[in-house]
């Protein structure tokens, strides 16, 4: 892990520095350990214009031949915690209109499943629409969930809901 943030660290700076002279909007990058801090990155962005995200894609791969994914988000979501990043592409992300590929493109040698460096990009634009209803991407939270210890809760329960599914 050591090594792997240590290049990880400069390249994130690298390509915040790169995204926003074109796109001054972008608020943060994170290059996710789950990508070996090198293949994907995610990007939060306080978005203004529709079509945005895809141009932020298509920068991010202009900025680092390495990239294999990218998925772009709004300024709501956290890019450092997955599960938030996996729900706005659950919840915000359709492939038929949000999806970016470029195939046959550079990419990293050290990416196995490449041919010799060439391979295909992905991007998700999971940014909801400028124009949507306020309440139709809010996240709703019931009052206190954040106190409640399921783990806890289960046991005092006595009951292994994982084991009683099974049968």
């Amino acid at each position: 892990l050591e090594h792997l943030l240590l290049g990880a660290i400069p390249k994130e700076a690298t390509l915040l520095t790169h995204l926003r002279r074109n796109f001054p909007n972008v608020l943060d990058v994170h290059l996710s350990p789950g990508g070996t801090m090198r293949f994907h990155l995610y990007v939060k962005l306080k978005k203004t214009q529709e079509g945005q995200g895809k141009n932020v894609i298509l920068g991010a791969f202009a900025g680092s031949f390495d990239l294999k994914h990218v998925i772009v988000v709004d300024d709501d979501v956290d890019i450092h915690n997955p599960a938030e990043v996996e729900w706005a592409v659950a919840t915000r992300f359709q492939a038929d209109r949000d999806l970016v590929i470029v195939p046959e493109s550079q990419g990293s040698k050290l990416d196995p499943s490449n041919r010799d460096g060439v391979g295909a990009k992905m991007g998700l634009d999971a940014t909801k629409p400028l124009a949507a209803a306020e309440m139709t991407f809010k996240r709703i939270h019931v009052p206190g969930e954040e106190a409640v210890d399921v783990d806890e809760v289960l046991k005092r329960s006595g009951t292994d809901w994982r084991a009683a599914s099974k049968s």
